[in-house]
Protein backbone atom coordinates (compact mmCIF):
# COMPACT_ATOMS: atom_id res chain seq x y z
CA UNK A 1 0.00 0.00 0.00
CA UNK A 2 1.44 3.49 -1.04
CA UNK A 3 2.18 5.88 1.79
CA UNK A 4 -0.34 8.73 2.14
CA UNK A 5 0.54 12.13 2.68
CA UNK A 6 0.09 14.04 5.64
CA UNK A 7 -3.86 16.07 4.61
CA UNK A 8 -4.61 12.35 2.70
CA UNK A 9 -3.55 10.48 6.36
CA UNK A 10 -5.45 12.72 8.33
CA UNK A 11 -8.24 12.59 6.48
CA UNK A 12 -8.51 8.48 6.65
CA UNK A 13 -8.25 8.88 10.20
CA UNK A 14 -11.40 11.30 10.16
CA UNK A 15 -13.21 8.93 8.17
CA UNK A 16 -12.43 5.93 9.88
CA UNK A 17 -12.71 7.36 13.76
CA UNK A 18 -16.08 8.77 12.11
CA UNK A 19 -17.44 5.23 11.35
CA UNK A 20 -16.00 3.31 14.31
CA UNK A 21 -17.17 6.14 17.21
CA UNK A 22 -20.88 6.03 15.25
CA UNK A 23 -20.93 2.27 15.83
CA UNK A 24 -19.12 1.83 18.94
CA UNK A 25 -19.67 5.53 20.84
CA UNK A 26 -16.79 7.81 21.10
CA UNK A 27 -16.31 6.28 24.97
CA UNK A 28 -15.89 2.67 23.99
CA UNK A 29 -13.71 3.39 20.90
CA UNK A 30 -9.79 3.50 21.63
CA UNK A 31 -7.25 4.46 19.83
CA UNK A 32 -5.59 1.22 18.95
CA UNK A 33 -8.73 0.91 17.07
CA UNK A 34 -8.73 3.51 15.18
CA UNK A 35 -5.55 3.10 13.92
CA UNK A 36 -6.06 -1.02 13.34
CA UNK A 37 -9.30 -0.28 10.76
CA UNK A 38 -6.69 2.64 9.82
CA UNK A 39 -4.06 0.27 8.99
CA UNK A 40 -1.77 2.45 10.45
CA UNK A 41 0.02 2.19 14.01
CA UNK A 42 -1.30 4.21 17.05
CA UNK A 43 1.94 6.34 16.76
CA UNK A 44 1.05 7.44 13.21
CA UNK A 45 -2.44 8.11 14.51
CA UNK A 46 -0.88 10.30 17.53
CA UNK A 47 1.37 12.27 14.92
CA UNK A 48 -1.88 13.28 13.41
CA UNK A 49 -4.45 13.85 16.25
CA UNK A 50 -2.71 14.16 19.73
CA UNK A 51 -5.94 12.77 21.44
CA UNK A 52 -9.34 11.00 20.87
CA UNK A 53 -10.92 14.33 21.96
CA UNK A 54 -9.33 15.69 19.08
CA UNK A 55 -9.70 13.24 16.51
CA UNK A 56 -13.84 14.21 17.85
CA UNK A 57 -13.05 17.78 17.14
CA UNK A 58 -12.00 17.52 13.41
CA UNK A 59 -14.73 14.88 12.92
CA UNK A 60 -17.28 17.94 14.17
CA UNK A 61 -15.23 20.99 12.36
CA UNK A 62 -15.57 18.71 9.29
CA UNK A 63 -19.12 18.17 9.79
CA UNK A 64 -19.56 21.76 10.70
CA UNK A 65 -17.83 23.06 7.70
CA UNK A 66 -18.98 20.29 4.78
CA UNK A 67 -22.82 21.09 5.69
CA UNK A 68 -22.52 24.53 5.82
CA UNK A 69 -20.68 24.56 1.93
CA UNK A 70 -23.32 21.95 1.07
CA UNK A 71 -26.13 24.45 2.29
CA UNK A 72 -24.62 27.51 0.21
CA UNK A 73 -24.15 25.41 -2.67
CA UNK A 74 -28.08 24.67 -2.46
CA UNK A 75 -29.10 28.59 -1.77
CA UNK A 76 -26.12 30.18 -3.68
CA UNK A 77 -28.62 30.69 -7.12
CA UNK A 78 -31.64 32.22 -5.08
CA UNK A 79 -31.84 35.18 -3.50
CA UNK A 80 -35.58 35.13 -1.54
CA UNK A 81 -34.75 34.11 2.06
CA UNK A 82 -38.03 32.49 2.31
CA UNK A 83 -36.94 29.87 -0.74
CA UNK A 84 -33.08 29.67 0.60
CA UNK A 85 -35.48 27.85 4.03
CA UNK A 86 -37.41 25.87 2.01
CA UNK A 87 -34.69 24.66 -0.50
CA UNK A 88 -32.64 23.50 2.89
CA UNK A 89 -35.67 21.73 4.00
CA UNK A 90 -36.32 19.84 0.70
CA UNK A 91 -32.54 18.73 0.80
CA UNK A 92 -32.15 18.17 4.90
CA UNK A 93 -33.35 14.39 4.83
CA UNK A 94 -30.75 13.38 1.76
CA UNK A 95 -28.00 15.21 3.72
CA UNK A 96 -28.68 13.84 7.27
CA UNK A 97 -28.71 10.53 5.17
CA UNK A 98 -25.25 11.11 4.02
CA UNK A 99 -23.84 12.19 6.90
CA UNK A 100 -25.48 9.94 9.27
CA UNK A 101 -22.17 8.93 10.67
CA UNK A 102 -20.92 12.40 11.44
CA UNK A 103 -24.12 12.71 13.12
CA UNK A 104 -24.71 9.97 15.01
CA UNK A 105 -21.53 10.87 16.58
CA UNK A 106 -22.11 14.63 16.99
CA UNK A 107 -25.47 13.29 18.65
CA UNK A 108 -24.00 10.58 20.71
CA UNK A 109 -21.47 13.42 22.22
CA UNK A 110 -24.13 16.23 22.37
CA UNK A 111 -25.84 13.50 24.55
CA UNK A 112 -23.67 12.16 26.73
CA UNK A 113 -20.21 13.53 27.21
CA UNK A 114 -19.22 16.59 29.79
CA UNK A 115 -15.72 17.35 28.32
CA UNK A 116 -14.61 20.63 28.22
CA UNK A 117 -13.36 20.26 24.71
CA UNK A 118 -15.94 18.15 23.16
CA UNK A 119 -18.96 20.84 24.46
CA UNK A 120 -16.83 23.78 23.68
CA UNK A 121 -16.58 22.56 19.66
CA UNK A 122 -20.54 21.48 19.60
CA UNK A 123 -21.46 24.50 21.02
CA UNK A 124 -18.83 26.18 17.96
CA UNK A 125 -21.27 24.04 15.76
CA UNK A 126 -24.13 25.12 16.93
CA UNK A 127 -23.15 28.43 16.88
CA UNK A 128 -22.03 28.73 12.99
CA UNK A 129 -25.80 27.23 12.10
CA UNK A 130 -27.17 30.19 14.07
CA UNK A 131 -24.88 32.76 12.55
CA UNK A 132 -26.00 31.47 8.94
CA UNK A 133 -29.97 31.03 9.65
CA UNK A 134 -29.38 34.87 11.24
CA UNK A 135 -28.51 36.41 8.67
CA UNK A 136 -30.55 34.63 6.49
CA UNK A 137 -33.62 35.74 8.92
CA UNK A 138 -31.92 38.98 8.78
CA UNK A 139 -31.13 39.37 4.98
CA UNK A 140 -36.08 38.60 4.94
CA UNK A 141 -36.41 40.97 7.41
CA UNK A 142 -34.59 43.91 5.37
CA UNK A 143 -36.05 42.57 2.46
CA UNK A 144 -39.29 42.99 4.00
CA UNK A 145 -39.93 39.47 3.54
CA UNK A 146 -39.88 38.17 6.86
CA UNK A 147 -41.88 40.48 10.12
CA UNK A 148 -39.37 42.78 12.04
CA UNK A 149 -40.83 42.15 15.30
CA UNK A 150 -39.48 38.56 15.16
CA UNK A 151 -35.90 37.50 17.04
CA UNK A 152 -33.70 36.42 14.44
CA UNK A 153 -32.13 34.21 16.95
CA UNK A 154 -35.13 32.72 17.84
CA UNK A 155 -36.30 31.73 14.88
CA UNK A 156 -32.61 30.74 14.28
CA UNK A 157 -32.77 28.45 16.94
CA UNK A 158 -36.11 26.77 15.59
CA UNK A 159 -34.52 26.08 12.52
CA UNK A 160 -32.00 24.32 14.31
CA UNK A 161 -33.87 22.52 16.78
CA UNK A 162 -36.74 21.33 13.87
CA UNK A 163 -33.67 19.76 12.53
CA UNK A 164 -31.72 18.71 15.39
CA UNK A 165 -35.12 16.78 16.13
CA UNK A 166 -35.87 15.62 12.79
CA UNK A 167 -32.35 13.95 12.46
CA UNK A 168 -32.33 12.54 16.36
CA UNK A 169 -35.22 10.49 15.17
CA UNK A 170 -35.14 9.89 11.55
CA UNK A 171 -31.39 8.49 12.14
CA UNK A 172 -32.25 6.76 15.27
CA UNK A 173 -36.09 5.05 14.40
CA UNK A 174 -36.21 5.47 10.37
CA UNK A 175 -37.99 7.62 7.90
CA UNK A 176 -40.80 9.52 8.64
CA UNK A 177 -44.11 8.72 6.99
CA UNK A 178 -46.36 11.54 7.97
CA UNK A 179 -43.51 14.48 8.91
CA UNK A 180 -42.37 16.59 5.62
CA UNK A 181 -39.16 18.93 7.17
CA UNK A 182 -40.52 20.85 4.10
CA UNK A 183 -44.43 21.45 5.49
CA UNK A 184 -42.37 22.19 9.09
CA UNK A 185 -39.97 24.87 7.31
CA UNK A 186 -43.36 26.17 5.65
CA UNK A 187 -45.02 26.53 8.86
CA UNK A 188 -42.13 28.56 10.76
CA UNK A 189 -41.82 30.79 7.23
CA UNK A 190 -45.21 31.48 7.55
CA UNK A 191 -44.65 32.71 11.03
CA UNK A 192 -42.35 35.07 9.99
CA UNK A 193 -43.62 36.47 6.87
CA UNK A 194 -45.10 40.16 7.03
Amino acid sequence: MARLKAPQRRSQLIDTATKLFAKSGFAATTTAAIAEAAGVTEPVLYRHFQSKQDLFIAITRKMSDDTLKEWQSIIGNIDDPAEQMRRIAVEFPAHIKRMEDAYHVLHGALATSREKKVQAVIKDHYDQFEKFFIGMVKKGQDRGVFRKDVDPMMASWQLINMGLGYALIALNLGRFEHFSVEDSINFIVRGLKN
